[in-house]
């Protein structure tokens, strides 16, 4: 086929039209994909949590344990919970600028921000576990090892976790720079 052909093909394909409200009821909230995602995965993570923390107290011996500990392990389950519902909140106002270029420095500003609270929030929650599930142990030689392993495991995801959030935001940078071309 020649390149003359090829663009009179492609210039004879009938474009679909889709009308104004069709386009905004697929962006609505209620309708829009990422964001039924984004709600299905904090319902699940909400609903486990609490079952969680409606039966730590009892099944990993919560009432044997200070209050300050219980705190600690609270406020480190709802940390992510939290990061969650900041990452829906994120995912519903994408569109922040007058323009392309104004919105993708908005978008790139936030990322950053939120990539801090999610590895913040993710090492406080580590840490909040480590603490309740060791506090009052008798540690030997095995426990050491083991929770040495643990904090490895944690730190490996954390270190991965700031991996993937700087390389979005790299790949972030370079589309904002690309406008300036």
């Amino acid at each position: 086929m020649e390149l003359n052909d090829l663009k009179n093909t492609w210039k004879n394909v009938a474009t679909p039209r889709t009308d104004d409200a069709a386009i905004k009821a697929m962006l609505s909230e209620s309708n829009h994909p990422v964001l039924k995602g984004i709600r299905k995965q904090v319902v699940i993570e909400v609903s486990f949590w609490a079952a969680f923390l409606l039966c730590y107290y009892t099944m990993f011996d919560g009432d044997t344990k200070p209050v300050w500990v219980n705190a600690i392990l609270i406020l480190s389950v709802l940390l992510p919970l939290i990061h969650n519902l900041m990452g829906y909140n994120f995912a519903r106002y994408l569109v922040n600028g007058v323009t392309l270029k104004a919105s993708l420095a908005a978008y790139l500003s936030n990322i950053k921000m939120y990539a801090a609270v999610s590895v913040v929030s993710r090492s406080l929650f580590a840490a909040g576990f480590i603490v309740f599930f060791t506090y009052g142990l008798a540690i030997n030689q095995s426990r050491y090892y083991a929770l040495a392993l643990l904090v490895i495991i944690f730190a490996i995801q954390l270190f991965a976790l700031n991996r993937i959030w700087a390389k979005r935001i790299s790949n972030l940078k370079v589309t904002l720079n690309n406008f300036e071309l």
